[in-house]
């Protein structure tokens, strides 16, 4: 390999996972790892993640994201990284109670 392309990939190799992430409270998605297979956006129970425009996973609604790890315990490429515990799913708008005006 030439000089310039070894140094490239060492430089590549070397930097910090953090920039090549897109990330809520609960999700990392390391975007360079993702090859588009679309794994985790169709087993997302919550409906958090979804496909750019070139197929690769990004969060769509952070919010919703519940920590099940389904992502990640799916992901062929370790491209996401669900970071502490699991809580409840928000409740929809729908099931919150009404309040009353006065």
């Amino acid at each position: 390999m030439e000089k310039n392309t070894v140094q490239r990939l060492k430089e590549e190799l070397t930097k910090k996972p953090v920039e090549y992430a897109r990330r809520s409270d609960m999700l990392v998605i390391y975007q360079k790892w993702c090859k588009a297979c679309g794994i985790c956006y169709e087993l997302c129970p919550q409906g958090t993640l979804a496909a750019d425009n070139v197929g690769k996973v990004y969060i769509k609604y952070p919010e919703t994201c519940t920590g099940c790890k389904i992502c990640e315990l799916h992901c062929p490429d370790f491209a996401i990284m669900v970071i502490g515990e699991p809580r409840k799913a928000p409740k929809s708008p729908e099931k919150q109670p009404k309040q009353e005006s006065k």
